[in-house]
C-alpha cells in the first residue's frame, strides 16, 4: 500500500499535466452530460453521479449502455435516497476527447430518452 502511494506521489509529481488533463476532462464531461439534460447533483469532481430515479429503469439502463460499451457503476439504495438511484460516471486523464465524446453519445441516445424530464435539469 505504502508503495503504491510512494509511486502515486512520484507520478503526480513528474507530470503534472495528468492533474491539469484529468480536470478538463471532468470538467468538459460534466458541462456536456448536464447540456443533456442529465442531473449530476452537486458533483464538482471527475466522479459524478448520473441520476436515475428509479431501480428498474437503472437497472434496464445499465444493461443497454453496458451492450453499447459504456460502463458507469450502478448505485443503488441505500447507498443513496431512493429517488437519488444512479450511475456513477468516473472520467480520468487518459480519456480522450474522443472516448468522452462516445460516451456522451451513448448517454444521449440511451440515457436521455428513458429518462422522464421530471428526473432531468435543462
Amino acid at each position: 500500500m505504502i508503495g503504491a502511494i510512494l509511486e502515486a506521489l512520484e507520478i503526480a509529481t513528474r507530470e503534472p499535466q495528468l492533474r491539469t488533463r484529468l480536470w478538463e476532462n471532468a470538467d468538459y464531461f460534466r458541462a456536456q452530460v448536464n447540456s443533456l439534460g442529465i442531473d449530476t447533483g452537486d458533483s464538482t469532481t471527475y466522479i459524478m453521479p448520473l441520476i436515475v430515479g428509479d431501480r428498474g429503469r437503472m437497472y434496464q439502463l445499465g444493461h443497454e449502455l453496458r451492450r453499447r460499451g459504456l460502463f458507469v457503476a450502478p448505485v443503488d439504495y441505500p447507498a443513496v435516497p431512493e429517488d437519488r438511484i444512479c450511475f456513477r460516471a468516473c472520467v480520468t486523464a487518459n480519456h480522450t476527447r474522443a472516448d468522452l465524446d462516445e460516451a456522451l453519445n451513448i448517454l444521449s441516445d440511451v440515457f436521455v430518452p428513458a429518462v422522464p424530464a421530471a428526473m432531468q435539469h435543462a
